[in-house]
């Protein structure tokens, strides 16, 4: 597996089972979806409320966003484009909204689900970040996928994506000046006929990413190899392919 292949892969994943989405057995009443909100972008502000909107199938097609004590809404965010599942039956207590402030400029910011794949744990959003200049949510597609968890103490977003046979990526965005910028990934990639798996890390260094683990696992049947522990420092695994030119 390549440079490219193993950073890319997570994203592969994502389509692959938005793709193949199963057809729910029965949907869900619309009356049991949980799909009003409210909470405040920041503290000591009065709340907004939130109304997630459905369509007659049960697909979530955007949120509403009011002020408090107004009837009409200030915003509609539609839902972003690609596959949006519909609720089925036992999706009564699925969070469709929520939020956090994910390029930490105090305000809390917006995650309306777009995909659950409840086996793998993947949740994919469609976010919207607060831009408080305009006073109103904008679409945010930079927000690093799937799964992200913001860490406000170090100014971090982390990801994780599990995939079928147990491999699994993950990765940390650093927010710095303004973007979201990749500083490290690990994870077991699949591998090839003589192993299963291959693990890896990578850390940027002086504005490259470098590979400072490469180790085939898994090439011994019916034996289980431990997860990859990445090395404290940054000299590249003399193992690892070199970058393509």
């Amino acid at each position: 597996m390549s440079r490219t292949t193993i950073r890319g892969a997570a994203l592969t994943a994502i389509a692959f089972a938005m793709s193949s989405a199963q057809v729910p057995l029965k949907t869900l009443d619309r009356d049991k979806a949980h799909t009003e909100y409210s909470f405040a972008i920041r503290p000591g502000s009065k709340p907004f409320s939130f109304r997630v909107e459905l369509d007659q199938t049960m697909t979530v097609t955007g949120v509403l966003v009011f002020r408090e004590g107004e009837s009409a809404p200030f915003q509609t965010l539609p839902m972003c484009r690609g596959i949006s599942e519909q609720l089925n039956a036992n999706d009564s207590e699925r969070e469709l909204l929520e939020h956090a402030d994910l390029n930490f400029d105090g305000f809390e910011d917006l995650e309306l689900l777009q995909y659950y794949q409840p086996h793998l744990g993947t949740k994919v959003y469609c976010i919207f970040t607060w831009d408080n200049q305009r006073g109103q949510f904008r679409r945010a597609p930079e927000v690093p996928q799937p799964n992200p968890v913001a860490h406000p103490e170090n100014k971090t977003i982390t990801t994780h994506q599990d995939w079928m046979g147990g491999a699994y990526a993950d990765s940390v965005y650093s927010w710095t000046d303004g973007k979201y910028v990749l500083t490290e990934s690990s994870g077991r990639g699949y591998g090839d006929s003589k192993c299963h798996f291959l693990d890896h890390c990578e850390k940027l260094v002086r504005g490259e990413m470098v590979i400072t683990l490469w180790r085939p696992a898994g090439c011994v049947e019916g034996e289980v190899d431990p997860p990859p522990t990445c090395p404290a420092g940054t000299k590249p695994d003399p193992n690892a392919p070199k970058p393509a030119k």
